[in-house]
């Protein structure tokens, strides 16, 4: 049998080592406390310093400071009021949080921008921006008025673009039938001026408006060739001569011929008559078989080809 003087030894020496343990528990907590708090000073001290010194203005970007640089095709007044857009602070902080993001949504709904490429930090207080801009691809005219669309038919303000300019003022497209003219940076949606835009590239595209010498692209009666018979878009030359182009592939009216095909319509015609067509009053590509009249006081005899 254990005696009760081993059994007082064994309970003594059992407090001794709980105290013994406790006692190092509470330095081990102590020590963690003590530790832990230096890293949360230490991270609060770097993060007001930080602050700190992100709040310096040299380390502060303003719109006024954006430098762009204008294409051709723009004039002086966009490198200025492209900085001056409402939507954007006076400063921002070059390393706030989303400081691009906050940019590029401004700059995205600007009628002048198509979409932002990029925008990247430059040490210590610059942002190099990367904008497309949306291009003229043509004039519009409709009786006095003149408008501007780019590719996707998106409507332009004019004051930011030199309209004596080559690449989109000729040929022009007119119609007497628009619809309401919709906000810049909105796409106009207007068949007319769609089919236009797309004509106007295909004729770019094969310099055919250099070789007849085509100034004006008519379509005021597009999608309407069912109702009144007449061709839908009209080429007008300058010497006054009628290209019957037909209808836009917009319209798909049946048996149509593709623009490649009217192309050669008239390029055959030019065989005979010349790319300046200046004796003939009109010459009709729409059908299989190309057709023209000539101008009656050039020739007494009226033809048809």
């Amino acid at each position: 049998m254990i005696s009760i003087s081993t059994l007082k030894t064994f309970a003594d020496t059992f407090l001794n080592r709980a105290k013994e343990f406790k006692r190092t528990i509470y330095f081990f907590s102590l020590r963690l406390f003590v530790f832990a708090a230096i890293i949360v000073f230490i991270i609060w001290g770097m993060k007001s310093v930080w602050s700190s010194l992100t709040d310096l203005n040299i380390f502060k970007v303003s719109p006024s400071t954006f430098s762009f640089h204008a294409p051709s095709w723009m004039n002086e007044h966009f490198s200025d009021d492209i900085k001056q857009i409402a939507a954007l602070n006076e400063h921002y902080g070059m390393y706030e949080n989303n400081l691009t993001q906050k940019i590029a949504d401004v700059y995205e709904k600007v009628a002048l921008v198509k979409k932002v490429d990029s925008i990247k930090r430059v040490f210590p207080n610059k942002l190099a921006i990367k904008l497309v801009l949306r291009r003229p691809e043509a004039i519009v005219k409709s009786g006095s008025s003149t408008y501007l669309v780019d590719e996707e038919s998106v409507l332009l303000p004019k004051e930011y673009y030199t309209l004596q300019n080559a690449e989109y003022d000729s040929p022009c497209i007119q119609s007497k039938k628009l619809t309401k003219f919709p906000f810049y940076g909105s796409t106009w949606n207007d068949k007319g001026i769609k089919a236009g835009v797309a004509l106007v590239k295909f004729l770019r595209a094969n310099n055919i408006h250099n070789l007849f010498k085509v100034v004006a692209v008519d379509v005021s009666n597009v999608c309407k060739r069912r109702f009144t018979g007449k061709s839908d878009i009209i080429l007008w030359t300058e010497n006054n001569t009628q290209i019957r182009w037909g209808c836009s592939p917009l319209c798909n009216e049946p048996n149509e011929l593709s623009d490649e095909e009217k192309l050669q319509n008239l390029l055959s015609i030019a065989k005979t008559e010349g790319t300046n067509l200046k004796k003939m009053e009109y010459v009709d590509v729409r059908w299989d078989k190309p057709l023209g009249k000539r101008w009656t006081e050039i020739d007494d005899k009226t033809e048809e080809r």
